[in-house]
């Protein structure tokens, strides 16, 4: 069967917040469908937290790399993770993610021209969406990176101070749940530096965040 191959628009992707589960670990026996509770559950993503010393199911993959299972495999004795569960930023219009690197020159007498090589790479990204109520003001989301949280009810009033725990994102780039389709992500842990908010007569309420790579990204396919 020859690869797929696939132009893709703005329509296939999405940003997603991840969170983990209770790190699983590894006897040698149990698939990854047991240590999640059942078949078909340990199918997705497992964030790699540590390897065993030989024979380790994750091959060359390195802890905090994201193993895509199956569900059918079997961790070896020492092999501990977590899987991840992903949800979408439902107030989320678009994202981005920007690389570049810097230009060292290196030019010496001999060189008739300037001569370069390139440095450290850098990255940041941004996501943007419509003010939504009922998502982009809940505890844990973007505003609350910045902000505390009130909300108050019929009988009580809710206060969630601001959030400092790390975030974890997956930005799709082509989204899919059909079998034999390719999932196709980048995943990082980033730092959110800022949301801004507003309003104009007659334009939708939106709001933007830029935020920056804490852990190196990395792009993942996976055939569902």
């Amino acid at each position: 069967m020859a690869a797929e191959m696939l132009t893709l628009i703005g329509d296939d992707a999405t940003i997603e917040k991840v969170e983990f589960g209770t790190e699983q670990v590894g006897d040698g026996t149990k698939t990854f469908d047991t240590l999640a509770g059942g078949t078909g559950k340990g199918k997705g993503e497992w964030l790699i937290t540590a390897k065993a010393a030989t024979g380790s199911i994750f091959g060359s993959l390195k802890v905090g790399d994201l193993f895509p299972a199956d569900g059918t495999e079997i961790p070896a004795v020492g092999d501990k993770a977590k899987l991840v569960t992903a949800t979408p930023f439902l107030d989320a219009t678009s994202w981005t993610a920007s690389f570049s690197a810097k230009e060292v020159e290196t030019t010496r007498l001999i060189n008739t021209m300037q001569t370069y090589r390139k440095g450290k790479a850098d990255a940041e990204g941004a996501v943007k969406g419509i003010f939504t109520l009922g998502v982009t003001g809940e505890p844990g989301g973007l505003l609350n990176q910045f902000v505390k949280i009130v909300k108050k009810d019929s009988s009580s009033v809710t206060v969630s101070e601001i959030n400092s725990a790390p975030i974890y994102i997956r930005g799709v780039i082509r989204n899919t749940n059909k079998s034999g389709e390719t999932l196709a992500f980048l995943f990082a842990q980033i730092e959110l530096y800022g949301v801004n908010l507003g309003a104009e007569s007659g334009n939708k309420q939106e709001y933007s965040s830029k935020f920056r790579f804490v852990s190196d990204p990395v792009y993942y396919e996976r055939t569902i």
